[in-house]
């Protein structure tokens, strides 16, 4: 494009511009969030990300969860982790600048998409590519990438994957061996930041085999140079993975897929996740109602007798057809890339050959959604009936602003008011329970929040806020009777509200699930010792115990409960060792003083006494 008339100003430019300032405009009020959802195993509870600088290394060969937790199917997106580790070193626990930055990530991918499709069109259809842009821009579906910072990995793998196919054009038509290399590291480093870049691997030759292939040489050098990239990656995500053992690819949790429930027919399982991907194209379409997890209990399992399951694969299979001949039909047709895209994006979420760790994503529809804002903007282009046009003559059409304006307003009003959503966990997970209440770990998530926020009133309203609690954890577990952490909370729930009776089963049934839970094995053992099962709880805190030695209030309890079950000496000895853990606690020496009372110890029981009572008394018998 060369400037108008008059104008000092490209007018690439002037679209690039409108386009930076639209990002901005409807993200800006994200800046203010706070750190959400995902942000705390990525982020604020990762402890080789809180190493800043000085973890990076750690963070290259380690798997994407080491330093939050252990998990039988890890990932490896290590450049991911990396950003946020700088953002730690240079910020320390500061959501904004992560919120920034995850703005600007956005902003360059609009640009490098908008750049490519403008590329791909052979500048024949520059309004077109901008359109989709633009649509891109204000999608809705995209504030889950965007506003959470973890989403930082979906942005940096869309950004260079992006950058590739941009440096890969230059390079079909120069024919540069360091554009070659450039475009393959830009590959690479996308597959770094998150695996959703291999779906590359279809996507460059349909872009280099049919758009732009006018030397089939260097389509053969690009395919080789991404081929390479994703082998070298390949090759090192599965060295990182074994050898921390976390390569079991087939396990995932129930709560987060429930295509992964145990008894679920292969035909229902596949019923569903076709259903799903018929949600996918509804919510592309009516972004509504947005959601940050769609666990179990947000989408029922369902047979290929259901009506929607059968419009769903009727859809996928007619826009396959479609696609596949209007390629055949013309190698550089704008649909058929729009709709093939798609579809290869798609495919690594469809739950069909092989199931992901979340039932349904609206960030699984960040790469997608450009096959849909192409079709979009073909569509708009089409209306017009001037596939020719100059892109201001396009730009300008009343039918386009008509058409292409009332869509995007709605979509940045819309994307406007769910940034607002993400502002806290609270606020983000009782919102979203409203639109998704049989939603299983939302209604978790807001529970566990209640639960664990400090009361400010008095013990009888503490109570009964607690008592308001409990039914969120009820119909978590009615959706997952086996969520180990919800059964926990419940039994905390229930020990708060002195219910003690109903707190056991809930403990007990959390500790079949996660045997290792400390804390949950010391509130099995003051509920056992408040039901006077004083051997139990004896039991409970000697586990406590070897799980994790030297906490004060655990060899305390220990003491105690000892001291109930009428085993005086063991008592004194537990007494003995939280005395050492802190020598001003005064229920070590109160349980001293009644151990030594038990066995006619006279003098040791008042000495102990004497002691309690002049320490500041921290524990009651």
């Amino acid at each position: 494009m060369t400037a108008s008339s008059g104008s000092a100003f490209p007018r690439p430019r002037m679209l690039i511009l409108f386009l930076v300032v639209v990002a901005i405009a409807v993200y800006a009020n994200s800046a203010g969030n706070g750190f959400v959802m995902d942000d705390s195993s990525a982020i604020t509870s990762n402890t080789i990300v809180q190493k800043g600088f000085a973890g990076i290394p750690e963070l290259l060969h380690t798997p994407y969860h080491q330093g939050y937790s252990v998990v039988a199917n890890d990932l490896y997106r290590p450049l991911s982790l990396v950003l946020f580790a700088v953002e730690y070193q240079l910020f320390g626990l500061n959501p904004v600048p992560g919120h920034v930055v995850n703005l600007l990530l956005f902003v360059g991918c609009v640009l490098l998409l908008f750049l490519f499709l403008d590329q791909l069109f052979e500048q024949k259809k520059t309004g077109t590519a901008f359109i989709a842009a633009l649509l891109f821009a204000l999608h809705p579906i995209h504030t889950d990438v965007v506003d959470n910072i973890k989403g930082g990995d979906e942005l940096l793998c869309f950004f260079f994957a992006f950058l590739s196919l941009n440096i890969y054009i230059k390079y079909a038509a120069s024919g540069k061996p360091i554009q070659l290399l450039a475009g393959s590291f830009s590959l690479f480093m996308a597959l770094l930041s998150k695996e959703t870049a291999i779906t590359f691997l279809a996507v460059i030759p349909l872009v280099f085999f049919f758009y732009k292939n006018e030397d089939r040489k260097r389509s053969t050098h690009i395919l080789a140079g991404a081929v390479l990239a994703a082998g070298i990656f390949l090759t090192i995500r599965f060295s990182v993975l074994s050898a921390y053992h976390v390569n079991q690819l087939s396990e995932h949790a129930y709560i987060k897929n429930e295509l992964a429930m145990q008894g679920l027919g292969f035909e229902s399982r596949v019923a569903t996740a076709v259903l799903m991907l018929g949600q996918y194209v509804q919510l592309l379409l009516l972004p509504y109602p947005l959601l940050c997890d769609y666990s179990a209990g947000t989408v029922p399992f369902v047979h290929f007798s259901d009506p929607l399951v059968l419009l769903s694969l009727a859809f996928y299979l007619f826009i396959g057809i479609v696609g596949i001949r209007r390629l055949l039909n013309n190698r550089k047709d704008p649909y058929a890339f729009g709709i093939l895209f798609f579809l290869i994006t798609i495919s690594l979420f469809s739950n069909i050959l092989f199931l992901t760790g979340a039932t349904m994503a609206e960030r699984f529809l960040f790469f997608p959604s450009v096959g849909f804002c192409i079709v979009a903007a073909m569509l708009i282009d089409q209306w017009v009936g001037k596939s020719a046009m100059p892109v201001y003559e396009l730009l300008r059409n009343p039918k386009v602003l008509g058409a292409a304006g009332a869509i995007c307003l709605c979509y940045a009003v819309i994307t406007v008011n769910r940034n607002g959503d993400w502002k806290n966990n609270f606020i983000l997970f009782s919102t979203d329970l409203k639109k998704a209440p049989h939603n299983c770990r939302l209604n978790f998530f807001v529970g566990n929040i209640l639960l664990n926020t400090p009361a400010e009133s008095d013990q009888a309203d503490e109570k009964a806020a607690v008592a308001a609690i409990i039914p969120y954890f009820n119909t978590a577990l009615a959706t997952c009777p086996d969520y180990g952490t919800a059964q926990f909370e419940l039994g905390t729930a229930y020990a708060t509200l002195e219910r003690y009776d109903s707190a056991v089963p809930h403990l007990e049934r959390s500790l079949k699930i996660e045997p290792d839970n400390v804390a949950c094995i010391g509130q099995l053992g003051r509920a056992y010792f408040m039901t006077k099962k004083y051997q139990p709880s004896v039991e409970a805190y000697k586990r406590a115990n070897t799980l994790a030695p030297g906490n004060l209030l655990t060899n305390a309890n220990l003491g105690l409960s000892y001291l109930y079950a009428g085993n005086s000496d063991s008592a004194i000895y537990y007494g003995y060792r939280a005395m050492a853990l802190d020598p001003g606690f005064a229920g070590s020496y109160q349980i001293l003083a009644r151990a030594y009372t038990a066995k006619g110890n006279v003098d040791s029981a008042g000495k102990y006494e004497g002691i309690a009572q002049r320490n500041t008394p921290g524990y009651k018998l």
